[in-house]
């Protein structure tokens, strides 16, 4: 599992083969090679641009992601992605297009090379698999049936998992679709703490597995603090209820004061015996919270013993030292097998005067010659373990008791009510409640009502002693990335720094913070922290949202190995002051070994301009989308004005990458 920067291992993408995806109906096989650098798919509004990142991921990750599903857990985004992923093509690909609508992705992670086919309409499918490892091994298979086509899904999720240096694919699914794309979704890893806080965990390095694990503690924790809301929302219900009726039969006249007095003593008996139960549970609690603490200093003692005797007699122990023997003759008690009874200790004594093992019965040596310093120290230990022994055994006798006081409690308990239950039977038309007096029936109700209102309060009470018990497992997790994310900041900070600026122009910080439900990113700029989203501009928050994952990215895959992000049509939201800082910005993460797949509108041309003057024609391609599909009436009247602006990015290529 991950521990380290570097340990984890991205996927790189090296080409894509889209196979009668009706959406491209003028290029019926489209046959893509990313190459290092920029690859940028540019067309005009509603050709597919969207669409081809979304194939991408589904071709690497058999998902889709749902523009409208909020992120709550890698198991439950999975899960529901599958279902959104199964339907996503439908309308994409048509009917006469399903059987065969196919794409191919190549790839590699971690020195091994994968060839993937997938249908388009079954995510938990291949239809071909070939893996290539470093070591010359290779394995290559097509599946005939649907079964054989899940087994080579199998097949290609454990081995890119095992590559990756991930603890699931879950994970592996979670950082493409969250942190290595920025898509139609736009959704950000600054205001989205639930994300960004899973995204941490694997990049900063805590463990694969307790990452996915604390993803699920605090999925329950969540869980568990609903449930408890809900149960004290009852419990609050049900004492107002009782409220009312108390207060219905406050001014009810008595009829027999002397029934009402003894009832009132039968309740009183009734609250003192329930009380007296809890007492005893308490007690019952406490001993046997003090027996365990007492078996377990006897075993960490027996331990010690048997360490000490070992590495100082062993082998040939005298049998009479042996904690196996000591156990037997002073207890008469067999540590193997569990058997009891005096007649088991004579044996031994007997087989020790003959000097033979009275496990065994063969003949012992006789070794009277042993260190005295050992010999002090076993005696000492022997008679601390004596002494703990006693300890546990008075520990035991006390549960014994304390757990036949509960039993008792509870009986007399029962009795009480029992007894409360037979007067109200008995004197129905007398009108009393537990304080006052009222309407019998009214007094059952306020019983029932009570009865519910302690169940709500003790569900209440368990529900959060196991969400308490969920958070106790998290916070050596969330320490652990605090820590992590403090020693990164030298590498990580002034590199997400440095692209922001690119961008913004202006100095930026950002800390990691612990809230309750874990670590949270907070960004300063200039001075000031920018918590919600509409302290920024729309482009000021997708830039810098980008630039954060392009720092992550990089420090996520460490100084070997370099990382690929997926950006859909980022100029969007942009105006011309900022567009080509923004394609400068790109062409400083291009420039540090990484890579872009990106789609552009034409009409907004101008970050792919600069972009392409920063990187050149050897680093960045511009793949013409207009040519896949059918231009509407309206895109085919302005065909000129497209070819005007691909003329200006192909001369921006032309000139550019010299001064990189």
């Amino acid at each position: 599992m991950p521990a380290e920067t570097g340990a984890i291992h991205l996927p790189n993408v090296d080409r894509l083969i889209i196979k009668h995806m009706t959406l491209y109906r003028e290029m019926p096989l489209v046959d893509v090679e990313f190459g290092n650098g920029v690859f940028c798919l540019s067309g005009a509004n509603g050709l597919g641009k969207s669409t081809f990142l979304a194939i991408l991921n589904y071709a690497l990750t058999g998902i889709v992601a749902d523009p409208d599903q909020k992120f709550a857990s890698l198991k439950e985004y999975f899960k529901h992605s599958l279902s959104f992923s199964r339907d996503y093509f439908t309308g994409r690909v048509s009917e006469l297009d399903r059987d065969t609508a196919e794409v191919t992705i190549e790839l590699s992670v971690n020195g091994a090379r994968y060839v993937v086919t997938r249908g388009m309409f079954s995510p938990t499918s291949l239809r071909g698999l070939t893996i290539a490892s470093a070591d010359g091994s290779e394995f290559s298979g097509t599946a005939e049936d649907e079964e054989e086509a899940r087994a080579l899904h199998d097949r290609f999720t454990e081995s890119i998992v095992e590559r990756s240096g991930l603890a699931t694919f879950e994970q592996l699914v979670f950082l493409q679709h969250f942190l290595l794309t920025f898509d139609e979704r736009r959704h950000l890893l600054f205001w989205d703490p639930e994300v960004a806080r899973q995204a941490l965990y694997l990049v900063f390095g805590v463990d694969g597995t307790l990452a996915s694990q604390a993803d699920e503690w605090l999925r329950r924790s969540d869980r568990l603090e609903s449930q408890a809301r809900n149960a004290q929302y009852q419990a609050t219900t049900a004492a107002q209820k009782i409220k009312e009726l108390r207060g219905r039969v406050a001014s009810a006249a008595p009829e027999d004061d002397g029934l009402i007095e003894l009832y009132q003593e039968i309740v009183a008996v009734c609250d003192t015996s329930a009380n007296q139960v809890q007492a005893k549970l308490r007690a019952s609690d406490d001993a046997r919270q003090a027996y365990t603490s007492a078996a377990a200093r006897l075993h960490a003692m027996n331990t010690d013993y048997d360490r000490l005797f070992s590495s100082q007699f062993a082998p040939g122990v005298d049998p009479h030292d042996h904690p196996i023997i000591q156990s037997l003759l002073d207890d008469g008690k067999c540590s193997i097998c569990g058997n009891k009874g005096s007649s088991l200790a004579d044996h031994a004594r007997t087989c020790l005067d003959e000097r033979k093992c009275p496990l065994c019965l063969s003949p012992v040596e006789d070794r009277s010659h042993r260190s005295n310093e050992a010999f002090e120290q076993l005696e000492e230990l022997d008679a601390r373990i004596t002494e703990v022994r006693e300890g546990l055994k008075s520990a035991e006798e006390t549960l014994q008791r304390t757990l036949s006081e509960v039993d008792e409690a509870k009986e007399a308990n029962e009795r009480a009510l029992a007894s409360r239950v037979e007067f109200e039977r008995l004197h129905g038309d007398i009108t009393l409640t537990t304080d006052d007096h009222g309407p019998s029936a009214v007094t059952a109700l306020i019983g029932q009502l009570e009865a519910e209102r302690a169940a709500a309060v003790q569900r209440r009470n368990e529900f959060r002693r196991k969400r308490d018990e969920f958070r106790g497992m998290l916070e050596p997790v969330q320490r652990d990335l605090a820590t992590r994310y403090l020693d990164a900041e030298r590498t990580f900070l002034p590199r997400f720094q440095h692209l922001a600026y690119e961008f913004l122009g202006l100095d930026l910080q950002v800390r990691m913070e612990q809230r309750s439900r874990g670590p949270e990113l907070a960004l300063t700029i200039n001075g000031t922290a920018r918590r919600m989203t509409t302290q920024l501009s729309e482009s000021q928050r997708y830039f810098v949202d980008i630039a954060l994952r392009m720092a992550l990215a990089e420090h996520l895959g460490g100084d070997n190995s370099s990382a690929c992000l997926l950006i859909d049509t980022p100029e969007g939201s942009l105006d011309i002051a900022y567009e080509s800082r923004a394609g400068r910005m790109f062409g400083k993460f291009v420039q540090a070994n990484n890579r872009l797949i990106m789609t552009a509108n034409i009409n907004s041309s101008r970050l792919v301009q600069e972009l392409a003057r920063v990187c050149g024609p050897s680093v960045m391609r511009v793949e013409r989308m207009t040519a896949w599909t059918t231009l509407s009436e309206v895109q085919a009247e302005s065909e000129a004005l497209f070819d005007e602006a691909f003329d200006e990015i192909e001369r921006a290529l032309a000139s550019g990458g010299s001064h990189t």
